[in-house]
Formats: C-alpha cells, sequence, structure tokens
C-alpha cells in the first residue's frame, strides 16, 4: 500500500491563478487540476502520453481539433475525457472553478481490458 499525502505530491499554481497537484508513479501520472473562471490552457497535444480526464465539479469548454475542424464541447460533473492525439485545450467560461482529476500514462499497445475487469480476489475470511 502507498499513500501519498497532498504534501508529497508537486503543488504549481499558474500565473493565470490555476492550481495543478501532480502525483508521479513510475508508469502513470494522477493529477488534480483546478480551472478558474476565465482561463483557458494554451492549445497542445500528446505524442505518447494517453490522457484521460475526469470532470468533478464545475464546467469548461473543451474546444479540439478533429478531422481538421475546430469543435467544442460544454462538459461538467461526471464526464470523463478520453484526449487521444488531438490538439485540444479547456476554457472555464463560467463563475465557478472547474475541478478535474487526469490519469496520465504512456499506453503499450496491449489490450488489458480482461486483466482490469476481472483482477479481483475476495477475502470473505477478513470480514
Amino acid at each position: 500500500m502507498n499513500i501519498v499525502p497532498k504534501t508529497a505530491a508537486i503543488s504549481v499554481t499558474r500565473q493565470d491563478g490555476s492550481d495543478i497537484t501532480y502525483y508521479l508513479f513510475p508508469e502513470y501520472e494522477v493529477h488534480y487540476g483546478v480551472l478558474v473562471p476565465g482561463v483557458s490552457q494554451p492549445w497542445h497535444h500528446h505524442e505518447k502520453i494517453s490522457e484521460t480526464l475526469f470532470i468533478t465539479s464545475g464546467s469548461c469548454t473543451l474546444l479540439f481539433l478533429e478531422e481538421n475542424k475546430k469543435k467544442e464541447r460544454v462538459v461538467g460533473p461526471g464526464d470523463t475525457i478520453q484526449v487521444g492525439n488531438i490538439p485540444h485545450t479547456f476554457i472555464n467560461t463560467s463563475n465557478e472553478p472547474c475541478h478535474m482529476i487526469a490519469f496520465r500514462f504512456v499506453p503499450q499497445g496491449i489490450d488489458q481490458h480482461e486483466v482490469i475487469k476481472n483482477d479481483k480476489v475476495l477475502h470473505p475470511e477478513l470480514e
């Protein structure tokens, strides 16, 4: 078991007032971000990193380039975004902070669906 307290994470407050707390592990990263109202990230993409974001509260506008067209989608609590390797940005056009958790890893191209779905050993003797 490895419990990482927030004090051991890397916390960054950007000039725009947004906060990001990075939890780095050997094979993946989890970070918690707060995008404050009126802030937009720079357009970017990842060449090797797979990024999945989960919105926990607030809302923001996701802009992304798909098939050479700019597209837009408002995302909010419970929405999960698998970014892929396309250019994207988030803009908080609301009056409330947008809170999100990002999971980032470098995929190896091996389908692990069955392992993830079925890797659980129950311990009724500990009940």
